[in-house]
């Protein structure tokens, strides 16, 4: 027997909170940066001679990319996708940032494993850029522990 001053009512979830501020912050630059990678991923591999000219890309590097073995072309693929959407992810406050970040970040170390120890990537790209890509795969492994802690400060959900 319902009694009657008791009235049913939904049940409700959690309200969230804000998102804090280094949630943007870091958010939106991983999100700058892998939405760069996604540029830069499009007009390196349709062989854009404008681009490629302002890269002060040559003959090896054109044939680096040109040459390019598939399993690497799905390891950058993984990265650079992965990499746009675990941001955009984590700035929804989606729980699906963290394993979007790991493969991220993880297709990041493999790529740049395979292509110093196989495809002679410091010689043909140069210190410049090879550091830059290990830089980004710092941040990715860095971006992927900063989503673990927010998920478990339940800012993402």
């Amino acid at each position: 027997m319902m009694r009657e001053d008791v009235v049913p009512t939904a049940v409700e979830s959690p309200r969230r909170g804000r998102a804090p501020w280094h949630l943007w912050v870091f958010g939106l630059f991983m999100l700058a940066l892998y939405i760069g990678g996604a540029r830069d991923y499009v007009l390196t591999l349709t062989l854009n001679p404008d681009y490629l000219a302002a890269q002060g890309y040559g003959e090896p590097q054109i044939g680096y990319f040109t040459d390019y073995p598939f399993g690497l072309g799905v390891l950058w693929t993984l990265n650079v996708v992965g990499g746009v959407v675990s941001a955009a992810a984590s700035l929804l406050r989606s729980r699906w940032a963290v394993p979007l970040a790991l493969t991220t970040a993880l297709a990041q170390l493999l790529l740049l494993i395979l292509t110093f120890a196989f495809r002679d990537r410091w010689d043909i790209l140069g210190p410049s850029m090879s550091l830059f890509d290990i830089g980004v795969g710092v941040l990715s492994f860095a971006f992927w522990w900063y989503c673990r802690a927010m998920l478990s400060r339940a800012v993402l959900r």
